[in-house]
């Protein structure tokens, strides 16, 4: 399981390099308008195809007596969902434009609808990659669709500086995703309906675990699409994407790879919970002080790798940066319930966070400011946060004492690197270069030092540090002696 969430994140995080080299390329091409344009036609597209998801692939891995008749049957159903919705984009494309005031979003969604409707002719065979915690395959096979996107959209962002760039791009992606998932995988789906109704006892709940998670995330965007101008909303969406990099862009590759593992230890509740305070551990470690040092580090930042234009991003991102910390402790809960196969519960919760959400986003962004909003956010995650523990605590998988245990030294780290890095704020340094790099020197220093102090003098209990330190005394020898000390 480690193994393969090392691989997913690798894969994960060397997709994100490639849109993170991408992203800064093109805010310098671009404008914000740009972005927001795009961004509005794919929160109407992505909406559409969550309706109609089913989640066949995570019914495959959570079977693990999946014949090649489910197989057939999930790629049929994909199939059959992909085309659906690339004919209600084509439909609802003239409404859209309407609701974000924004004329152009018609002809972009007729676009991409094509992309849509093509994108279930993927090799259904690509996720025993996964079932089988083949990690390797699957990081080159999502690698090459990556770079293969960000070379045609490079190009014609160059040449037509414009948002058919990114809409290009979109869909280069998913012609590539097909051609290649075929050239990885040997194995040749066919046309089957038999297994529907065995998929559809698991994926019914992902559908409406899938849409209430939607809603949550894309509740804001909607809202901010809606009562803010385009341009506007190329801002809030450069804001969440340089957000999340960081923190989600980290925990969802590693729940993409634990999921399988997950599954097959749910018969032993106890081995799963002790799995799951370690994987959380982890999580911890590594979301605060990288959120955190975003959060600190913006103005530099955006500055630096954005631009001028950019500058309305610098007061949003530390927000959002903070509600993406809260959501990922979150996010690492759902895969430990559907391992469980308790899916009612885990649409509960999902759904109870995205009716906080609904009233409040939409007052927030109907009477307030972009800031307001990503304020709001963070108040919904951390209100979400404690149900989320609970669903796994009244089921004895863990209690509230290994919750606890296992992120409170990150919390106090990242509380002391926070203060420290408060206090740097009185140093007027001229060079925007020089400032990043003395607050993330410091930053870092503070952190691990604070981190590494408070788990040894609790005594080097299993978790996300003893992970690291155990990888660090292989590379370091200096350093296992001091653990020895």
């Amino acid at each position: 399981m480690i193994t393969g969430s090392i691989w997913m994140v690798s894969m994960r995080w060397a997709i994100r390099g490639i849109g993170f080299v991408s992203t800064i390329i093109l805010a310098r091409l671009l404008v914000p308008e740009d972005f927001g344009l795009v961004a509005m036609g794919m929160l109407v597209v992505t909406f559409l195809d969550i309706l109609t998801g089913f989640g066949v692939d995570l019914a495959l891995i959570q079977r693990q007596d999946a014949t090649r008749d489910h197989y057939d049957s999930a790629w049929t159903l994909r199939i059959f969902q992909t085309v659906v919705v690339g004919i209600v984009v084509v439909i609802v494309a003239p409404f859209a434009a309407e609701y974000f005031n924004e004329p152009r979003v018609t002809n972009l969604m007729m676009v991409l609808a094509v992309a849509v409707a093509i994108s279930g002719f993927e090799n259904i065979g690509t996720v025993a990659f996964r079932k089988d915690l083949d990690f390797a395959k699957e990081f080159r096979y999502r690698v090459i669709v990556k770079l293969g996107a960000f070379f045609v959209t490079m190009v014609l962002a160059f040449w037509w500086r414009n948002y058919w760039a990114l809409v290009c791009g979109i869909i280069t992606a998913r012609f590539l995703t097909i051609l290649l998932s075929y050239l990885f995988h040997p194995y040749r789906p066919k046309f089957k309906i038999s297994k529907f109704p065995d998929l559809w006892g698991f994926s019914q709940w992902m559908l409406l675990r899938n849409i209430g998670m939607y809603i949550r995330k894309q509740i804001d965007a909607f809202m901010v699409g809606k009562y803010f101008s385009t341009a506007d909303m190329g801002l809030y969406r450069m804001s969440n994407e340089v957000a999340q990099m960081p923190t989600t862009e980290l925990v969802w590759p590693m729940a993409r790879a634990l999921f399988p593992g997950y599954a097959k230890l749910a018969h032993n509740p106890d081995w799963l919970g002790k799995t799951y305070l370690k994987v959380l551990s982890t999580i911890t470690l590594i979301t605060v002080p990288l959120g955190l040092g975003l959060a600190f580090t913006a103005d530099p930042l955006v500055r630096i790798l954005l631009g001028e234009k950019w500058l309305h991003v610098i007061p949003i991102l530390p927000w959002l940066a903070l509600s993406s910390i809260i959501l990922t402790l979150s996010a690492s809960v759902q895969n430990v319930l559907m391992a469980l196969g308790r899916m009612k519960r885990l649409v509960a919760i999902v759904w109870f966070q995205a009716l906080i959400a609904i009233p409040v986003i939409v007052y927030v962004a109907s009477k307030g400011t972009l800031i307001q909003v990503a304020q709001a956010q963070v108040v919904i995650s951390a209100l979400a946060l404690p149900v989320f523990f609970y669903s796994l605590v009244s089921l004895s998988v863990i209690d509230w004492l290994g919750i606890t245990r296992a992120i409170w030294r990150p919390i106090v780290a990242g509380i002391v690197m926070s203060v420290s890095l408060v206090a740097l704020k009185g140093l007027n340094i001229d060079s925007m270069l020089l400032n990043l790099f003395v607050f993330v020197s410091v930053g870092a220093i503070i952190f691990i030092i604070t981190e590494f102090f408070s788990w040894k003098v609790s005594g080097r209990p299993d978790g996300g540090e003893k992970l690291f330190a155990e990888i660090l005394s292989k590379k370091l020898p200096w350093f296992k002696k001091y653990l020895s000390d």
